[in-house]
């Protein structure tokens, strides 16, 4: 350890980590926009359901009383081929900029590991985007004998709702511009008018739960929630919204998003989807649905909104309701704790994603 720095529990300074991993994203990703993780109330949405006994899954170090990195484990369970597992999602690693590459976030992760074995958890999950320094840091520890497994590669998916405002935000190149005309992916979402969406409602957690708890059925690797996991994420002020379309009596598809403000030459809104399930609807009525989607947020305000493939639900209707591929990609990758299960090469997983 570096003199004068500790590694501590996270003192909920939220202020103060977002104004640092704000620093250190745009000396990494320069004029480029990224999404502000790191907004105080999206930290409380995430970090208000950890138990108080398990505060200490938040990770900081500390020098002179101010935060300069930060690693946040989200502990959920997940059905694997059968069997359920504990598990911890570790995400939203930061150091500030002038500690760079001097084994900050090297101490945290090995802080954050023996944690996790000293409360027996099974694996740990990690998304990585390739040529970030998480990535570059997670393989040399692969290299160092520790078994990380490679699970997956997701793609990213994005529908422009306002060209305009992406453009003068991103700063898109002229050949990104023309792709997006000639696929037509900035057309206004057409109308639904069969598809009646309407705002999720508390009565609605049992249904909503049933539909997404389905995917332990049809994929190998799937989160399993309990009722009351859910209940904050499906609706959470200014963070968590969640639609749903009630047909034959029953809600029979639903949707449900994260506002995210993406910080570019502007600040803008994107939603980007965390939950989808319309299992018993045609394939034309999942357009349907996802066009209605698409109309109800941008009536909302958002820009754009982002998907990623793999993770459960078919890709198809995303397409047609012209989503179109994002050049970004991301790797979910496993710390393996129990020897006796492992993750490597499952090609979808039903998982949250930040």
């Amino acid at each position: 350890m570096i003199e004068g720095i500790s590694i501590e529990t996270f003192k909920g300074d939220y202020e103060g980590l977002e104004r640092m991993a704000h620093a250190s994203w745009r000396d990494e990703y320069g004029e480029a926009s990224f999404p502000n993780f790191y907004r105080p109330a999206f930290l409380r949405y995430l970090f208000d359901r950890i138990p108080a006994a398990k505060k200490d899954h938040l990770v900081a170090a500390y020098k002179g009383g101010e935060i300069i990195a930060f690693l946040a484990n989200l502990p959920q369970r997940f059905d694997l081929r059968g069997s359920v597992y504990n598990a911890i999602y570790s995400c939203l690693l930061v150091v500030r900029k002038e500690y760079l590459r001097r084994g900050i976030a090297l101490d945290l992760i090995r802080t954050a590991v023996e944690a996790n074995k000293r409360y027996g958890y099974d694996f740990s999950l990690l998304t990585l985007e390739t040529g970030h320094r998480s990535t570059l840091m997670m393989d040399k520890l692969r290299a160092e004998g520790n078994r990380i497994e490679r699970i997956r590669k997701s793609g990213v998916m994005a529908r422009i709702l306002d060209l305009g405002r992406v453009d003068a935000s991103e700063d898109l190149k002229g050949y990104e511009k023309a792709a997006i005309r000639l696929i037509g992916a900035h057309r206004p979402p057409k109308a639904a008018p069969a598809v009646a969406l309407r705002e999720y409602r508390a009565s609605d957690l049992d249904a909503c739960h049933d539909l997404l708890d389905r995917y332990r059925k049809t994929v190998a690797l799937a989160r399993v929630c309990a009722k009351g996991e859910l209940a904050p994420e499906f609706e959470y002020p200014d963070v968590a919204r969640t639609l749903v379309w009630e047909k034959d009596g029953r809600v029979q598809a639903m949707i449900n998003f994260i506002l995210h403000d993406h910080l570019g030459k502007k600040v803008e809104r994107w939603a980007w989807i965390n939950h989808v399930a319309f299992p018993d609807l045609s394939p034309a009525e999942r357009v349907a649905f996802l066009r209605a989607y698409l109309n109800a947020i941008k009536a909302a305000g958002c820009i754009g909104t982002i998907d990623f493939t793999k993770r459960g639900w078919p890709a198809g209707p995303f397409y047609r309701a012209r989503f179109i591929p994002y050049p970004r990609a991301v790797k979910l990758v496993s710390w393996t704790f129990n020897p006796s299960i492992s993750l490597a090469a499952i090609p979808v997983v039903y998982e949250i994603q930040v």
